[in-house]
């Protein structure tokens, strides 16, 4: 039985719902006067406590008291309440089902606290020129008369960088008695990126992290403490984790990443290490749901079980494709090996940015990117990390201005 079947069953008792897939999402409409807005309340404050949306994956997206009136007139107490279910059988299932048949449906009838008609609609894909605008409300109004003036863009998200080049960033320090590194990213809401690099062996004290940390060895070694890392390595060390002194060894580069001070994580009492020799790569896809096979291979590093957050090595075949997609995290990545030409879909434009080894991004949650036209002529490893699970929305087309030049230039965070 699959998961919507079986979930139906539970909550309905002996009615089943039909066998299709759960995918094309529905809007359930309740309209109509209220006549009795407390045993309205007390219905509705029955179906959360039932937790019988949450189940089914429907939840409210409108509050039910309009906001203006544009035409007729509607009588006291008039009402409209919306619930997005992802399919039709769901929405089924919850009207159907014993508790709400039963019992809450009944706190609400006899006589009617209202006069209520419930209808179901499907849900119309969005269209591909409005992906990145509905969610922030950000609308290009060009009605002639209208008194809201005409946007003539849209700014990138705060906290993008994008083509870094780790080979040329600035120099700075990451902590005091800190040598001099790469920097790649500092922002107070995200976290920071660094690259160490150290021609000829170099001890430093490294003191307390002053925040959850994670080290990944490019090449070269590291020791801090009584650990001792190599190539492939990594490292992730709990806040206030004392480093004591820290050596690179001759010609190393090491990546060293820092969560900000208010990130939700898993307590990290004593340092987790993941050797190299010790992890293994395993196959793995994406955008199959989106009809576009992208074969890849992936060597997991760390996964958090309570926050999703997860660093991994992803590994890519030369001429490899993926359609535009969108993350509902940020997501952050550093070339190892290979090119790779990645395209990014941007409020204020396409870009299409070169990636060689020492490559950056950072690029924070809702941005569309990848593409078609996104891929690597001599195969890729990254290294990926995300602040909570990774998951993808897929788009056919990219609803931006053409191409910007490539590698235009960006600041340097």
């Amino acid at each position: 039985m699959s998961a919507t079947l079986l979930l139906a069953a539970m909550l309905q008792g002996t009615a089943t719902a039909p066998a299709t897939p759960c995918a094309d999402p529905v809007y359930m409409v309740v309209a109509g006067p209220t006549h009795d807005r407390a045993r309205m309340m007390a219905y509705g404050q029955a179906i959360a406590d039932s937790q019988i949306y949450d189940r089914l994956g429907g939840y409210y997206i409108n509050a039910p008291r309009a906001v203006a009136t544009f035409e007729g007139d509607a009588p006291p107490g008039y009402a409209t309440l919306i619930v997005r279910f992802p399919c039709l059988a769901n929405a089924e299932a919850f009207w159907n089902s014993d508790v709400y048949q039963n019992e809450i449906l009944p706190l609400r009838q006899n006589p009617s606290a209202g006069d209520y008609f419930v209808t179901v609609y499907p849900e119309i894909p969005l269209r591909p020129e409005m992906v990145g605008k509905v969610g922030e409300a950000d609308y290009l109004v060009r009605f002639e008369g209208s008194e809201i003036p005409e946007r003539l863009g849209y700014a990138d998200p705060p906290g993008l960088v994008l083509g870094v080049d780790a080979n040329a960033a600035d120099l700075a320090a990451p902590s005091d008695g800190w040598p001099e590194a790469r920097l790649l990213r500092r922002d107070a809401v995200t976290g920071e990126a660094w690259r160490l690099s150290a021609d000829r062996a170099s001890d430093f004290d490294g003191g307390a992290a002053p925040a959850l940390t994670e080290i990944y060895v490019l090449r070269g070694s590291m020791r801090f403490a009584r650990v001792a890392l190599g190539p492939g390595d990594y490292a992730r060390l709990g806040a206030g984790y004392d480093m004591g002194e820290v050596r690179l060894g001759t010609d190393s580069d090491i990546l060293l990443f820092r969560y900000p001070e208010s990130a939700p994580a898993s307590p990290q009492p004593e340092p987790l290490i993941v050797r190299e020799a010790e992890t293994e790569w395993t196959a793995g896809t994406v955008a199959r749901d989106a009809g576009a096979e992208a074969p890849l291979m992936i060597r997991r590093l760390y996964t958090d079980a309570e926050t999703g957050a997860r660093t991994h090595l992803v590994r890519l075949a030369a001429g490899v494709s993926v359609p535009w997609e969108i993350h509902s995290t940020a997501e952050e990545g550093y070339l190892l090996d290979g090119d790779y030409r990645l395209a990014e879909c941007l409020p204020s434009g396409r870009r299409d940015y070169d990636y060689a080894p020492g490559g950056y991004f950072y690029r924070p949650a809702g941005v569309m990117h990848s593409g078609p036209q996104s891929t690597t002529t001599t195969g890729a490893t990254w290294l990926i990390r995300t602040p909570r699970t990774l998951d993808a929305l897929f788009y056919p087309a990219c609803p931006s201005a053409p191409a910007a030049p490539e590698n235009e230039e960006e600041e340097t965070p």
